[in-house]
């Protein structure tokens, strides 16, 4: 202990103690000064100390990605950020009224009371501030919530990181994870929208609708403000016409997926080929007033379509779609959403590399999809990518038949 005290600059012990008369005043100086020494050393470590922990930028990261959040602070040891922003991604319902903020997620009820400053969870006064107003905006400890909403969380002090995730979705591991936050600490700045709108144009689009994951997907795509192409299927609009207006009054392309989907049905002759997908746009004209003469046959263009099949199609003044990316999301249950995201990243980096300016990507409206599409979108953001949903007056020619007039 003297010997670190001894480190601390600027005092001479020995000629301070000197200047008492008698052994033992000498002894109670020398200790007096010691303490006073011992006192500053420690006020000065934990300063620095204090600095230190406070150098360095700050990340949450959220399964395999690191979240866009700039404003993330350490509060009382605690870290928290803006609630509107963490909301977004962990998809939690933010409601204010009368004065309060009310959170409802995983069955529990989180109210923050402007008045009070106070936090109660269902009911129950929390001991200390999970939530605080700071200069008029709410913040919320990241590891409160992420525990309370049944997420896991790992802390990588080094990196000043806290990594939300959940075990059932597929993730990589911590170590891995590690350099997920290196890499995106050496990235450039956000280039400019300028820059960005050089980048590859994306068409999400969903087949197999509409239905309630239809509405769910929808939602999504609104609240990202993201415009999108659905093929429907004619026997679903006759029983869900309600959503097809929906679909159409969000602003989508809705096109025609056959009326059946029965491979044995659509594909038996030229005739029931384009009875099929002739019946499908002519139900989306009927129900939302405008024209559909985009479809996507069944199971892909090649090898079902015939030559006559195609030909047929030309002369009715239909454009085909097949795509360029498939998430392949039929094969997975909800658990496995996280492959579906995968399966999308991989592709669209390989058809970028290829070239592809205008990259269709296959999606349906299934419950597995409602889950991974918030990070399929999210991504895209983040990579820069454009959004479009199809755009009759500017055609993008995409299918396997390789016909220009399709």
């Amino acid at each position: 202990m003297l010997s670190n005290f001894y480190t601390c600059p600027s005092f001479n012990i020995v000629n301070e103690s000197e200047k008492f008369g008698g052994r033992r005043g000498k002894r109670m100086k020398k200790w007096t000064w010691i303490s006073l020494i011992a006192i500053i050393c420690i006020l000065f470590t934990g300063v620095g100390k204090a600095n230190a922990a406070e150098k360095g930028k700050r990340y949450i990261g959220l399964h395999d990605r690191i979240l866009p959040i700039e404003d993330i602070r350490v509060i009382d040891g605690d870290t928290k950020v803006p609630l509107k922003d963490i909301a977004n991604y962990l998809y939690l319902p933010v409601e204010t009224k009368d004065g309060k903020t009310i959170i409802q997620k995983q069955g529990k009820e989180f109210i923050f009371d402007h008045s009070t400053g106070t936090t109660t969870l269902d009911g129950v006064d929390q001991p200390w501030k999970p939530i605080a107003s700071i200069d008029g905006q709410l913040f919320i400890s990241v590891k409160y919530i992420a525990r309370e909403t049944g997420f896991q969380f790992e802390y990588f002090q080094e990196h000043h990181t806290i990594r939300i995730y959940r075990n059932e979705f597929n993730h990589i591991s911590h170590e891995a994870f590690k350099e997920v936050i290196k890499a995106h600490g050496t990235k450039q700045p956000p280039v400019s929208t300028s820059n960005a709108s050089k980048k590859a144009t994306v068409y999400l689009t969903f087949d197999d609708g509409p239905n309630q994951s239809t509405l769910i997907n929808n939602a999504t795509l609104e609240k990202y403000k993201v415009p999108a192409t659905f093929f429907f299927l004619g026997n679903q609009m006759k029983q869900n016409e309600s959503i097809v207006k929906t679909v159409s009054k969000s602003g989508h392309y809705i096109g025609s997926h056959s009326m059946t989907h029965d491979k044995a049905l659509v594909y038996n002759s030229t005739e029931s080929f384009i009875a099929e997908m002739a019946g499908g746009a002519e139900l989306v004209e009927q129900l939302t007033g405008k024209s559909a003469n985009l479809v996507r046959v069944p199971y892909g263009s090649k090898p079902l379509v015939t030559p006559s099949m195609q030909k047929s199609l030309i002369a009715r003044g239909f454009k085909l779609w097949d795509w360029d990316v498939d998430s392949n999301d039929w094969r997975y249950t909800d658990k496995q959403a996280g492959q579906i995201v995968k399966n999308v990243q991989e592709g669209v980096t390989k058809a970028v590399k290829s070239g592809d300016k205008d990259i269709i990507i296959l999606l349906h409206d299934r419950s597995q999809t409602t889950i991974a599409l918030p990070r399929i979108i999210e991504w895209l953001q983040q990579e820069g990518y454009k959004f479009k949903a199809y755009e009759p007056d500017n055609h993008i020619i995409q299918n396997f038949l390789r016909d220009p007039l399709l």
